[in-house]
């Protein structure tokens, strides 16, 4: 097992110096539990990766939104890509500075907009003609200066789950990049905006290399051919979508950050990336307990008190997440389908795990959790979500207050029939 700030001692599972099993007896069951010594770890390794760049690291809050795991990245350095406006309230709540703040997305509102020019944001990555335009009448209603980059859909096809693949012109993001040129002399005509530069992200889960220098030469060559014009073209946002392989907790930052240092050596563009999944997939573990065994003829079933609306990734992706106990036995494997209580099928965490002995009230650990993990939780079935919590500096940190059913129960209105 190589996972940064979890380690066995005498056969016992810890985060850090703290067990889980210590957290369980405080906190209860299931409950996400952080390691910020593996986000301090990620954020180290990925800063010097681009050390010999002039970028700037903006973690994508859609990856985790918690406030506690954003004051820390906040405290390294990050700053934050946004795609509602209520990431803005998070990040700018978390004291990130305004102005390494990038607000994305196809579907920005005029209230969120107008909210993010109030705040005095870097930029606004606009994604479509009608946007553009939305963005023009409220900088000029504002008589404000709108800083705004385009985000170029290079039409490239990467080799990741067609749910988080998003630089083909068969998605919703972004625009052609043969229509960027037009598009950026319109804005630049524009009194009340101020062109930032280019934006691009081609998806998640990627470990090809070559797939990110070709989408970076594309805009690179955008960006030089409207500085040839004449255009200011002083930013240029290269996404994120660095891939994070879940089976051996390995991130390949040096790779990346060469790639990034070879296409663009040599130019004076203010760089940006927009890592999420990369910085904090690797820190979290869902903590979770056994309540019934359950054999079949064809299968053997662990169910535990977690379930897919604690953590859909596998239900959503197909995704493989490393399931282990806390506590170790030496007696032989067998096969188990770990499963929540939700009454659906989909409703799993792995299929086939192998483990040792496995008995009611047993504490497991599902790793790299730490993205797109509590963020993406839901009430479903009328079950609260499981609590957060972050080890720190050999503190056990709180991050939220348990949800209770009557929490729910008090935010609806029963109608007077």
């Amino acid at each position: 097992m190589n996972f940064k700030g979890f380690n066995y001692k005498n056969n016992n599972l810890f985060c850090e110096h703290v067990s889980l099993e210590d957290i369980s007896f405080e906190f209860g069951t299931p409950i996400y539990v952080y390691s910020g010594a593996s986000i301090e770890d990620a954020y180290s390794q990925l800063s010097s990766s681009i050390s010999d760049t002039n970028t700037e690291i903006n973690f994508a809050l859609k990856a985790n939104s918690t406030l506690g795991i954003l004051s820390l990245l906040s405290k390294l350095g990050a700053g934050a890509d946004i795609v509602s406006g209520g990431e803005l309230v998070k990040a700018l709540h978390v004291k990130i500075n305004p102005q390494k703040i990038v607000f994305s997305g196809v579907g920005k509102t005029t209230e969120e907009i107008k909210l993010a020019i109030k705040n005095g944001i870097k930029q606004i990555n606009a994604e479509s003609y009608s946007e553009i335009e939305n963005i023009i009448s409220i900088a000029n209603e504002l008589n404000t200066k709108v800083p705004v980059a385009i985000r170029v859909n290079p039409n490239i096809s990467v080799k990741t789950h067609e749910k988080i693949a998003t630089g083909s012109n068969d998605t919703k993001f972004g625009m052609p990049i043969e229509e960027t040129a037009n598009i950026y002399k319109r804005l630049s005509s524009e009194k009340n905006i101020k062109t930032m530069g280019l934006a691009i992200h081609i998806g998640s889960q990627i470990f090809d290399m070559n797939e990110f220098k070709l989408a970076y030469l594309n805009i690179l060559s955008v960006a030089n051919s409207l500085r040839q014009e004449g255009f200011k073209v002083p930013n240029l946002d290269l996404g994120g979508g660095l891939g994070v392989d879940y089976k051996i907790a390995k991130i390949n930052f040096f790779d990346y950050g060469k790639t990034i240092s070879d296409v663009f050596k040599g130019y004076d563009y203010s760089l940006s990336i927009e890592p999420g999944r990369s910085l904090v997939a690797n820190s979290g573990i869902l903590l979770t307990k056994v309540i019934y065994l359950k054999k079949t003829k064809s299968k053997n079933f662990i169910i535990v008190d977690g379930a897919m609306n604690d953590f859909i990734r596998p239900t959503l992706y197909n995704a493989h997440h490393n399931v282990e106990p806390v506590n170790l036995s030496k007696s032989g494997l067998e096969k188990f389908d770990i499963v929540g209580p939700i009454c659906e099928t989909g409703d799993y965490f792995a299929k086939d795990a192998l483990l040792s002995n496995p008995t009611e009230g047993q504490l497991l650990a599902i790793f790299s959790t730490g993205a797109y993990g509590s963020v993406m939780s839901s009430m479903y079935n009328s079950r609260v979500p499981a609590n957060e919590i972050l080890v720190h500096n050999g503190k056990v940190h709180k991050l939220k207050e348990q949800e209770r059913i009557e929490d729910q129960i008090n935010k609806e209105i029963l109608p007077k029939f």
